[in-house]
């Protein structure tokens, strides 16, 4: 469960850094509020990564996989991707109230 908590808090750190870098251009006035997917990033950060990773996740699965599955989450907004991914683990690692069972 702590571990769950910690991933929550780090996608949640990812979240709001993507969005302040995106939010940053249209609050100092240079240019429009524009959102950077992940498949962005990754391109910008590691061209030769992805291709590597393209390359065997098509290899060891089936074309569809990368271009339909992967493809359609990696295009999505990261902060919106890293918000829900921090609910998501955020949820499943919160604390369960004890039940208090009085048997008389």
């Amino acid at each position: 469960m702590a571990s769950l908590r910690f991933l929550a808090s780090l996608f949640a750190l990812i979240a709001v850094v993507a969005l302040v870098a995106d939010a940053t251009p249209a609050l100092n006035g240079t240019g429009p509020f524009t959102t950077h997917s992940v498949i962005g990033y990754w391109t910008e950060l590691a061209p030769a990564s992805l291709v590597a990773t393209r390359a065997n996740i098509i290899e060891m699965t089936f074309p569809w996989v990368w271009n339909t599955v992967l493809l359609s989450v990696l295009s999505a907004p990261m902060s919106a991707l890293f918000g829900g991914l921090a609910i998501v683990c955020g949820y499943f690692g919160r604390r369960r109230e004890q039940m208090k069972v009085h048997v008389n």
